[in-house]
């Protein structure tokens, strides 16, 4: 990829370990630009305003200002496949620029376009439950056939959900990284992470590339997340989950918060009640979130025609009965329904070939009426 010289020496200061956004702009308030601080860094005598960042950070620009770090550097990024996005770029998010901290510049692969008006991002437990795989997933599917760009931070739980959801939709969905983009955390994701970018959609960090995962970066990886989008969609979360600093954040950026709502001795429903309490959206399904931004209208239903009662025999309604309630496991349809397996199995079959019932990820069955 081509960068400016402007640009290029953008990316080398920001990439320099120690220097996070703030001491960045530190140095662009000092300097007049970040080329400036690499020719002060070259001369005889440093000018007193570098010694204001602190003896460490001037350690590590010292190290760094040096043309074999220089052209590694780019080297590195056109070999992995990954380019620099800087606040100087047409490409940059303009959202992103609203916000307290945004980061210098953020490193990507994949090819989707960061500066779309439709993004909304979906965050929640990591220890979820069935329900909440199935509200992030559905949620992000619905979201993503509307042309909306889905975001999350490719974590276990709610956040892997939702990525699949927007998949299965057949959209983009963004993946922010608290690592380097060239980094697959958690491991298990790495082929969710190759589909992400395969599909069209991206994979995003402010963190350079070969940056391991460390709990510091999740809490700044999150104010991307909802830095990026219209609204943030809360699925699931305890009291104390980290998906609420990215709500907190959601509401400091003046951003819109939904949450689903759940039931009130859930503890994974804890967040989204109280935050519903405290003024967020409620919303029941992706429609609530289109039609609140008139992104879509939903589909009416034709009033001169009701639909079809589903008949089903009493075998039929003793599996489809539970799984009104929840998703259901085989083995657990068999202990509720007292069947045995070739019995269950044969109905299992019947009632997905008419539509009744589907098989969903994680071996399970849900109910379509």
């Amino acid at each position: 990829m081509d960068y400016s010289p402007m640009e290029q020496y953008w990316i080398w200061l920001a990439s320099v370990e120690g220097i996070g956004p703030k001491r960045f702009y530190q140095l662009l308030t000092l300097f007049e630009d970040a080329r400036q601080v690499w020719d002060a860094l070259g001369g005889v005598m440093l000018p007193p305003e570098l010694q204001s960042i602190g003896p460490a950070s001037l350690k590590k620009l010292r190290e760094a200002r040096d043309e074999r770090y220089f052209y590694q550097l780019f080297d590195r990024l056109e070999r992995l496949g990954i380019r620099a996005v800087t606040r100087l770029s047409e490409a940059y998010p303009p959202a992103l620029t609203d916000i307290y901290d945004p980061p210098p510049t953020l490193y990507v692969r994949g090819d989707c376009p960061l500066d779309g008006e439709r993004m909304i991002a979906a965050v929640g437990s990591r220890r979820c439950t069935r329900d909440g795989q199935r509200a992030a997933r559905e949620f992000a599917r619905d979201l993503a056939k509307n042309g909306v760009t889905v975001v999350s931070g490719m974590a276990r739980g709610i956040d892997s959900c939702a990525h699949r959801g927007a998949l299965d939709g057949g959209g983009r969905t963004v993946a922010v990284l608290g690592c380097g983009v060239d980094v697959v955390y958690p491991p298990e994701n790495e082929a969710l992470m190759r589909e992400i970018i395969d599909s069209g959609g991206a994979v995003v960090s402010e963190f350079v590339p070969g940056t391991p995962p460390a709990p510091g970066n999740f809490p700044a990886r999150n104010r991307i997340i909802s830095g990026m989008c219209e609204g943030t969609l809360l699925v699931e979360g305890a009291k104390a989950s980290g998906a609420m600093i990215t709500v907190n954040l959601a509401l400091e950026q003046g951003r819109d918060v939904f949450a689903v709502p759940g039931g009130i001795y859930s503890p994974l429903s804890e967040a989204p009640n109280r935050v519903i309490l405290e003024g967020a959206t409620p919303v029941l399904c992706a429609w609530d979130i289109l039609e609140h931004y008139r992104w879509a209208q939903r589909p009416c239903a034709d009033p001169g025609r009701k639909p079809k009662p589903v008949e089903l025999e009493p075998e039929e309604e003793a599996i489809v009965g539970p799984l009104r309630e929840q998703s259901m496991s085989f083995d657990e349809l068999a202990l509720a329904t007292g069947f045995s397996a070739a019995r269950l199995n044969s109905h299992l079959t019947m009632l997905e070939l008419r539509g009744i019932i589907e098989k969903v990820p994680g071996g399970l069955y849900r109910s379509y009426c």
